[in-house]
């Protein structure tokens, strides 16, 4: 059941006057005028543990932008939006015979250069050529083999893979277009159990910590699940003035990236806090305001939020 609302207007020397005063609330009486005769309700003083509920979002543990280093045509696209696919395997193949052909030819100055240099080794260990050029040849040979890795791992790049196992969620491509370095290709997403994110503000930061079991409540499913807290960032957005939250969640089935859901946090205790009546409240716009009386024992009208 929900609480009634929080006064937070300082310390209350007495107590809220009830509704009698409502007849004459717009009208402050002259000062000559006699005190009218009212009723005050009482303000209590509880421990606050009603329930806080913080929207956020449940995320997969893992999101990739899947894109490539070469510049090539599209061949093959073995999968599609909402595949499954494992850790390493193909989610596109792209047209390799350029970099087949580099590779080709890295591979032959590599062979020709380690050829000379094992040459140059017997040379040398016979005094028949010096040690500068010897030095020379070596080189060569190190800039090839040097050359040959980076021709093989410009093709690797002709086949696009998972870098973990999960599903594809997005796909940006067709077969055929042409696609260049840093596009983005696919997003993927990682099975298994998911996160649960949300951003907390500043005045709920000392109420939970990791490790903390918490509630996360998913209304799509009309179901409560715990969770454990992960992760929790040490500073606040210096925009939103807020703290970002993982609660890592158990493997269910029905709960989905993407599903909205609201952190369950309870009030804390050990802060006592004043509770008022509703029948004490003047409503006047959007404003909810109570009257309190002062040391003099008059009525003022104080704001409450």
């Amino acid at each position: 059941m929900r609480r009634t609302s929080l006064l937070t207007v300082g310390t209350l020397l007495a107590a809220a006057l009830a509704a009698g005063c409502g007849a004459n609330e717009h009208r402050q009486p002259s000062s000559d005028a006699a005190p009218k005769r009212v009723t005050a309700a009482p303000v209590s003083t509880q421990s606050d543990d009603a329930v806080s509920e913080i929207m956020g979002s449940v995320m997969a543990r893992n999101t990739a932008n899947i894109s490539t280093k070469t510049q090539a045509r599209v061949d093959r696209l073995p999968v599609d939006i909402g595949s499954r696919v494992r850790q390493g395997e193909l989610l596109a193949e792209l047209d390799s015979r350029d970099l087949q052909a580099r590779v080709q030819q890295a591979r032959a100055v590599f062979e020709q250069t380690s050829t000379d240099l094992q040459r140059y080794e017997k040379m040398l260990s016979q005094q028949l050529v010096t040690q500068q050029e010897f030095d020379v040849v070596k080189s060569r040979a190190t800039v090839a083999e040097a050359s040959l890795r980076e021709a093989e791992a410009m093709l690797s790049y002709s086949h696009v893979t998972a870098p973990f196992a999960g599903v594809v969620t997005k796909r940006q491509i067709d077969l055929g277009d042409m696609v260049f370095p840093g596009q983005p290709l696919f997003t993927l997403e990682e099975s298994g159990a998911a996160r649960f994110v949300v951003s907390i503000a500043e005045s709920y930061r000392d109420r939970i910590r990791i490790g903390d079991q918490v509630r996360i409540a998913v209304p799509v499913l009309d179901t409560v699940i715990s969770g454990t807290v992960e992760e929790l960032s040490p500073s606040a957005d210096p925009t939103s003035r807020t703290f970002t939250v993982k609660v890592g969640l158990p493997n269910i089935a029905s709960v989905r990236p993407g599903q909205y859901g609201k952190l369950l946090l309870a009030g804390g205790a050990e802060e006592p806090t004043l509770f008022i009546p509703r029948s004490a409240w003047v409503r006047r716009g959007q404003l909810d305001l109570v009257y309190v009386v002062n040391a003099e024992k008059k009525a003022m009208l104080r704001l409450i939020r």
